[in-house]
């Protein structure tokens, strides 16, 4: 069980969740990779349980899942609480089957090499502090009529880490920008042009340029995103006659909004060794 299930956004749909593990077991992938919004949320009772079921379908099934984090995970919690705990891969145990990749994070599987870098603006941002802000409106309230309870609302439903820093960047890539077969991201490069793209707006722009610039800087000969919430394949220049060809996943039924959606877009199969374009097949769901 050589392969890798590539996967879109899951925000958290555990029916969806469990389908891709089945899907991966189905498919002889030894291993399920989500490209971001993934659904950590474990500073709510819900996340955690997520977190739960996931692992355990995970270990029924012989798999392990992997994540990046995309802008609605709640990446300083990942980090507060799973940083001391890493594999000797590097990526953070959040359960026995269920790991998180790090921005920058770099591996390799079967002589194929892999980097991540999560993170992405959200265009709901305001809608999202508005929450926030009702939420702490309506815990004063129930202090004024006896409730001695006040949790801090902030960071609940928006999260300020969202993005990759240009500094974080630099970081990251001063590190090490050696080229990589297989790049894993959660944001588009802001070369790539699907056909139906909801991120098309100037607040989104800095995060694409931040991936744009990782994908001159190692040159991957393929890009597996989410975010958009779409299924595309483009090929976009690298940078000294290189090509990087990317593939934009779609996301869980609750969350996708475009008319042609299918689950089965939601979804790759990466043969390893990867070989080139010919070894990554998208797959049907079984029934």
């Amino acid at each position: 069980m050589g392969n890798v299930l590539i996967v879109g956004d899951v925000h958290g749909n555990t029916e969806h969740a469990l389908k891709l593990v089945r899907v991966a077991a189905h498919r002889d992938c030894a291993k399920l990779f989500a490209v971001g919004d993934f659904g950590a949320w474990e500073h709510t009772p819900a996340g955690r349980r997520y977190f739960d079921v996931v692992n355990k379908a995970a270990k029924k099934a012989g798999i392990t899942v992997y994540f990046l984090d995309g802008n609605h995970d709640k990446t300083s919690l990942l980090h507060e609480l799973y940083d001391e705990q890493r594999d000797d891969e590097g990526f953070l145990i959040c359960r026995k089957h269920l790991r998180y990749a790090p921005r920058g994070h770099r591996w390799t599987w079967e002589g194929t090499t892999f980097a991540a870098f999560g993170g992405a603006r959200s265009t709901d941002k305001g809608r999202r502090l508005a929450w926030e802000a009702r939420k702490a409106e309506q815990i004063d309230k129930r202090r004024r009529y006896g409730s001695s309870k006040r949790p801090d609302t902030a960071g609940t439903l928006w999260f300020p880490e969202e993005e990759m820093t240009d500094d974080e960047l630099v970081e990251l890539l001063a590190a090490d920008s050696s080229p990589v077969d297989v790049l894993l991201t959660h944001d588009k490069p802001r070369a790539s042009q699907p056909k139906w793209n909801r991120k098309d707006k100037p607040e989104c722009y800095p995060n694409q340029d931040r991936i744009q610039t990782v994908v001159r800087a190692l040159r991957p000969d393929l890009l597996f995103h989410g975010h958009l919430h779409v299924r595309y394949t483009d090929t976009i220049a690298a940078g000294d006659g290189d090509w990087t060809r990317v593939e934009g996943l779609a996301c869980d039924p609750d969350a996708s909004q475009y008319l042609e959606y299918s689950t089965d877009h939601t979804w790759y199969v990466l043969q390893l060794p990867y070989a080139g374009a010919d070894t990554a097949e998208p797959r049907s769901l079984p029934a």
